[in-house]
């Protein structure tokens, strides 16, 4: 529905802000006026609620969640803070984020115990709230737990380690007993002994091959640098997956490949799925933009696999200034009509290559990419 669990992290965080920003003017909206009231702006009121109506229960209930509510607030907008804010490392971003369940837990008791104020409870409203409120909580209790994708978890061995020159680590997982199915394009996240938190990593094999899997993983932040150090054969590995809608399958009739970098993960898995089941049908361009000559790309069986699945390659070196515009990839196909573009490398790649693409009116729905920004 939302086209991967990737593009699902972008709505989640949107919905997040701007809950975050109802909040703030549902806080401002019960506060301000007390503010105002203090600093001789507007005349004291008085009391506004004959408290003489409630039983000494319901006042206990409405304002120990008004109390909850006041409090959360400001945690609220700290653990939003950590979140946006790039600054906090992603290990105290990941940690302080499994407090937002506790926190919605807690809200949906103060949304539950604010209807006793003007005796809503009981009316079509409440019902619904209350229904809202229901979903929410097990979702809510689902996180606190840790229960999400547990079903989808299981364990995997390191059966081979290759490092190549690039800093990258080329691990092959598997688990005598157990199949694994997958389609090309998908990832999964992977969970190593020395670090207790996931991280998502593209499946470069395709599922052929059930009970094995690989993975390319390059050493470019703190996590992956540390892996380097900590990898082992016989190292069991937390998998959790598949995810992912970059699957290789639209209603165009013609598709352009194009990655950067570490993004050759799933192309890798896509040319080995197309030569196991007989090459692609019609030719399929793919541009691979790395900063290394073309006998050091990872991985070295790139240019024959190309060949085995009926794809034409085109390497390009970017310390040569050799770059992808669209002007070269019109050259190849002549034109964009009936044409998907399926894209995976650094997002400045991406934007640049959309941006050139509106030129010629490209529908930037048939541009699949995939989006590993968690924050």
């Amino acid at each position: 529905m939302m086209a991967g669990l990737d593009k699902g992290y972008i709505v989640h965080k949107w919905a997040g802000i701007w809950t975050t920003i109802f909040v703030l003017l549902h806080f401002m909206m019960a506060y301000v006026p007390d503010w105002l009231v203090v600093l001789h702006i507007i005349s004291d009121p008085g009391q506004l609620v004959d408290c003489s109506q409630y039983t000494k229960p319901e006042l206990i209930l409405f304002q120990t969640g008004v109390l909850f509510a006041h409090l959360l607030f400001y945690i609220l907008l700290a653990l939003v803070i950590i979140a946006l804010f790039e600054r906090f490392s992603y290990h105290f971003f990941r940690r302080s984020h499994k407090y937002f369940p506790g926190v919605f837990l807690l809200f949906a008791y103060h949304s539950a115990t604010a209807q006793l104020k003007d005796h809503w409870l009981g009316s079509p409203g409440s019902y619904l709230l209350f229904l809202l409120l229901l979903a929410g909580c097990y979702a809510g209790f689902t996180g606190l737990f840790q229960r999400i994708g547990k079903s989808r978890k299981h364990t995997l061995v390191i059966k081979e380690i290759v490092n190549y020159e690039q800093g990258i680590i080329d691990l092959h997982l598997g688990n005598p007993g157990k199949t694994f199915v997958h389609q090309p394009g998908q990832y999964r996240f992977l969970r190593f002994e020395h670090d207790k938190e996931p991280h998502p990593f593209t499946i470069a094999s395709a599922s052929k091959d059930a009970v094995s899997l690989r993975f390319g993983i390059k050493a470019s932040g703190n996590f992956t640098k540390e892996l380097a150090d900590h990898r082992a054969i016989g190292q069991e590995v937390e998998f959790e997956g598949p995810y992912g809608e970059f699957k290789f399958e639209d209603s165009c009739k013609r598709q352009v490949w194009v990655a950067g970098g570490i993004g050759i993960t799933p192309f890798m898995a896509r040319l080995e799925y197309l030569a196991q089941n007989g090459g692609s049908s019609q030719p399929i361009p793919f541009w691979y933009a790395t900063q290394s000559e073309k006998r050091q790309i990872y991985p070295n069986s790139l240019t024959d696999s190309c060949k085995e699945a009926g794809v034409n390659f085109y390497h390009l070196d970017s310390r040569n200034n050799e770059l992808l515009g669209t002007e070269r990839i019109k050259n190849v196909i002549g034109d964009f009509d009936n044409v998907s573009f399926w894209f995976c490398g650094p997002p400045g790649f991406r934007q640049k290559l959309l941006e050139d693409l509106k030129f010629y009116g490209f529908d930037k729905r048939r541009f699949h990419f995939d989006v590993f920004n968690m924050r």
